[in-house]
């Protein structure tokens, strides 16, 4: 008796098994249908299962010729539990991933900023499709382009930062600083900081901006000076000197200092700011030595006490205690020596 409702145990865990496989093979399960990736992900984790389930029923099946397969069976169920297991975090992965392409559609398309508002969601997919002539056709049933979408993001703006993934854009961004709208416009929500989001893309797209009227001496959402966030984001980093000197040349202050409000590098001059990367960037040494030429006054004194002097021979004992110098330290500091500033 007790041997028989073991066997019905094991029938029905094994018919359990194969019900669990079937339907996530189906795709009868939650989100498989969500997309492709997840469809395949439940079919593989279906078929496991499927096959733990009917393997285990053959094997319980066998136990009327030989019990000890009655032994075999619930160890080839307890399979499906690491496999389970498996099956559920790759599948939750899946899910992630899924709503994080999903997600980014939202973003790229402009539906997420502007979905509830098709006048700008079909500027927006002009934009998106960096079709010239549908820009221009859209943005006449909008009479305010710096009109704002979801959480103050601007059409400009919106178009600045997909530059920076998508460099074709440019040409949209043109577009839209032709029809009207402002480079230097701002709701003091993030999203419509479009001259300092600028700053991080290609040196094409800034060079736009400034030729419509952008100031280079613009701040962005927290009150920097855009000259100062040119090396902030790792977008276009070919481009840096070429966005530093279209600032400089269209009259962006070269003292510019970081807001004493900064938990770090407050009061720090564009100068001390790029020559304190230089452990970590050898090319800002170089940068340094440029804004030095360019008039970059080099006796500024920041909130912390520090100054270029000072920053520079504490540099120059890091590369002599440690390791050697790079080779775009010593032109900065022989320059600092011929001019006076360190002994």
């Amino acid at each position: 008796m007790i041997r028989k409702i073991f066997q019905i145990v094991l029938w029905l865990a094994a018919g359990a098994y194969a019900v669990v496989g079937v339907l996530a093979i189906t795709g009868a399960l939650g989100s498989a249908r969500e997309a492709d990736s997840l469809r395949h992900a439940y079919i593989v984790f279906g078929s496991m299962i499927l096959i733990i389930g009917a393997t285990a029923a053959f094997v319980t099946f066998l136990a009327n010729k030989w019990v000890g397969f009655l032994f075999v069976a619930p160890l080839i169920l307890c399979l499906g539990l690491p496999v389970g297991f498996f099956g559920a975090f790759w599948i939750d992965m899946e899910k992630g991933e899924v709503h994080r392409r999903q997600m980014e559609e939202e973003v790229r398309s402009g539906r997420y900023a502007f979905g509830d508002q098709p006048a700008l969601l079909a500027v927006a997919q002009a934009i998106s499709a960096n079709d010239q002539d549908a820009i221009r056709a859209a943005a006449k049933a909008v009479p305010d382009l710096q009109a704002p979408g979801r959480d103050g993001t601007t059409l400009l703006c919106w178009a600045v930062r997909e530059t920076w993934q998508r460099p074709q854009l440019v040409e949209a961004v043109r577009t839209l600083l032709s029809l009207g709208a402002n480079p230097n416009y701002t709701n003091g929500h993030r999203e419509s900081f479009a001259m300092g989001n600028a700053v991080h893309g290609s040196a094409r797209l800034l060079q736009s901006m400034l030729d419509s009227g952008g100031d280079p001496n613009a701040r962005d959402e927290f009150g920097r000076p855009i000259i100062l966030m040119n090396w902030y984001l790792g977008y276009y980093p070919n481009d840096q000197r070429a966005r530093l000197n279209l600032l400089l040349d269209r009259g962006a202050d070269i003292n510019s200092t970081m807001p004493e409000s900064e938990s770090e590098f407050a009061g720090y001059t564009l100068l001390l700011y790029r020559t304190r990367m230089g452990l970590d960037d050898s090319r800002a040494y170089a940068d340094a030595l440029h804004l030095l030429e360019r008039g970059a006054d080099p006796n500024r004194v920041a909130g912390d006490g520090m100054n270029f002097s000072k920053m520079l021979t504490e540099h120059r004992e890091h590369f002599t205690t440690g390791r050697g110098a790079p080779a775009e330290f010593s032109p900065l500091w022989e320059w600092a020596q011929t001019h006076g500033i360190t002994r």
